[in-house]
């Protein structure tokens, strides 16, 4: 399992072609070689953030926003994925309008035509459910429903959305094993996040379960801050190689 950054921890400080390029330096100084793109500023050409990736010898795996937002400028992520080497368009929460039975069908069918739109790129759709996604239809666990409707469908699990509302973590992971294609490790005390490992959160099982699970990569994440945010990020890092390496994983720098 290859560790990384969720660049989304970072989003103040990517408005510009020049923030970028520092960004992802600072990053490959902590020892980042994987990352996760989503909210770098708009205005920054997609050219400047692959020569930024392919100067710090850095990777991505995989571009990153909401479903509607990707849907609107579906063009801008495929051709952004395209050229800075990522394999899945990852899209996060349920519309409120396909908030229904339904509606969780039609969400199928769309991203069912989202797919077939990727497939001339060799790109992937993946879904990552926020904490209001797994209990969005009264009656209905809507990313238990997505799966089953979609047995092709892999997911981006955040663990902090995970968290809230899934008491036995290692357990929903294993029972998804194969389907989960990457993680997000991002941890809170009371409504402050914090880097991963520092929080409330209880992390007894998770890594372990990860690595049963066959996830491929696990990106450390935390869009707000109340120091440095390298530090943090850093941190975070450094206790999910901790982690990995406690459960006999294969060092995930290497």
């Amino acid at each position: 399992m290859k560790i990384g950054i969720q660049v989304s921890s970072l989003k103040p400080l990517l408005l510009t072609e020049s923030q970028v390029k520092d960004a992802f330096a600072k990053m490959r100084a902590l020892g980042c070689r994987t990352v996760q793109l989503q909210w770098i500023g708009p205005s920054v050409p997609r050219e400047a953030i692959a020569g930024a990736l392919r100067e710090n010898g850095m990777e991505s795996v995989s571009v990153q926003d909401f479903y509607e937002t990707v849907l609107e400028n579906f063009t801008y992520y495929v051709n952004l994925n395209a050229v800075t080497g990522g394999t899945w368009l990852c899209v996060s929460r349920i519309p409120e309008r396909l908030k229904s039975r339904e509606g969780l069908d039609g969400f199928a069918a769309e991203l069912r035509a989202m797919q077939r739109k990727l497939d001339p790129f060799g790109q992937r759709v993946c879904f990552h459910p926020v904490t209001g996604d797994f209990t969005a239809v009264p009656g209905i666990p809507a990313v238990d429903y997505l799966l089953e409707a979609l047995p092709e469908l892999s997911l981006c699990l955040d663990l902090y959305h995970l968290n809230r509302c899934c008491g036995d973590m290692p357990g929903f992971l294993r029972r998804y094993a194969g389907r989960v294609c990457m993680v997000h490790f991002k941890d809170s005390r009371g409504e402050s996040l914090v880097p991963a490992g520092q929080g409330d959160t209880v992390w007894t099982g998770v890594v372990g379960a990860c690595l049963d699970a066959g996830v491929s990569y696990a990106f450390v994440e935390q869009e707000h801050w109340q120091r440095d945010p390298y530090e943090c990020l850093k941190e975070a890092m450094d206790w999910l190689r901790g982690e990995i390496a406690a459960c006999g994983g294969e060092p995930p720098w290497k």
